[in-house]
């Protein structure tokens, strides 16, 4: 009878890991019941998406020249700014050779 009333009185190292363990189980079951009854709720699908229709070849497209971008000026001085403010100097220790599109 003792050995009850120990165990009633101070749960063990034990009990406290089984019912954390228990307790965290049961909240994640009951967040899936809570999503899945959203989810139908919503209209959303629970099964996986159709497959997309398979893509049209791809040409592959030439180089745009020069000239398609009119604003090239303004692009180098705020590439010359955004490098400059980086490395904590001033625009005129910055020489830009080329810029490309990545």
């Amino acid at each position: 009878m003792r050995l009850l009333e120990a165990i009633a009185a101070e749960p063990s190292f034990l009990q406290v890991v089984v019912m954390g363990l228990v307790t965290v189980f049961v909240v994640l079951i009951c967040l899936i019941i809570l999503i899945k009854i959203m989810g139908s709720l919503m209209g959303g699908r629970a099964s996986a998406p159709a497959p997309a229709p398979a893509p049209a070849p791809v040409q592959a497209a030439a180089p745009a020249p020069a000239a398609a971008q009119p604003n090239k000026q303004q692009l180098v001085a705020a590439v010359s700014a955004a490098i400059a403010e980086d490395m904590g100097s001033g625009v005129e220790h910055i020489r830009i050779h080329s810029i490309r599109k990545l």
